[in-house]
């Protein structure tokens, strides 16, 4: 079961537990209005729950998506985090296409030089730089996001728009993320090593 008291926090986009400061209740209503402090960075929201099942129904002002990792090249990530914003709003369209031009700009970082975006996928593959995994996941977010961006037969849901999302953030994560962590380690070891001799 869920925990009533934990929220995405509007202000550091933390998954939080709150801390209630004040509540209000309105007279034969099954609903509480609370202010509520998160208890990472101290922000304050208004909080509305049902009375007796203590699930959260609304926070004010309504959280933003949660933040992307900071390991991911600021072109990317700005990308990235606009299609996040997109997704949170419900603006599938906008958070597909967004998702279609961070790809679009990983491929551009990573090197790939041909001109479309289905070729710079490709491209990237033939000089391995991406498995055929990638090129794979790389190719859906092209794909759906043509189809927000074209007037066409084919409606972009809000079920299509998560799952290339996803696909974005695990590119980001095997292009990104992971070899970043790995050089951390590695440089951990490294002074440790130096440190004994």
């Amino acid at each position: 079961m869920s925990d009533n008291n934990s929220i995405l926090c509007p202000s550091c986009h933390k998954s939080t537990h709150l801390t209630i400061r004040a509540t209000y209740e309105k007279p034969n209503k099954d609903i509480r209005y609370e202010i509520a402090e998160c208890n990472s960075c101290n922000f304050q929201a208004l909080v509305m729950r049902h009375k007796r099942s203590g699930i959260i129904t609304k926070i004010y002002p309504t959280p933003l998506p949660k933040a992307t990792d900071s390991r991911i090249p600021k072109s990317v990530k700005n990308d990235f985090d606009e299609a996040l914003l997109c997704l949170s709003v419900g603006a599938v369209r906008g958070a597909a296409i967004l998702a279609r031009r961070a790809v679009q700009t990983i491929c551009k970082d990573q090197g790939a030089t041909k001109k479309d975006l289905k070729d710079k996928i490709d491209e990237l593959f033939e000089k391995n730089i991406i498995t055929a995994s990638l090129k794979d996941w790389g190719h859906e977010v092209r794909i759906v996001g043509n189809d927000a961006a074209h007037p066409n037969d084919v409606d972009v849901t809000l079920e299509d728009a998560e799952e290339i999302i996803d696909l974005l953030e695990s590119l980001c994560e095997v292009l990104y993320v992971a070899p970043a962590k790995a050089a951390h380690r590695k440089s951990i070891r490294e002074q440790k090593t130096d440190g004994a001799t």
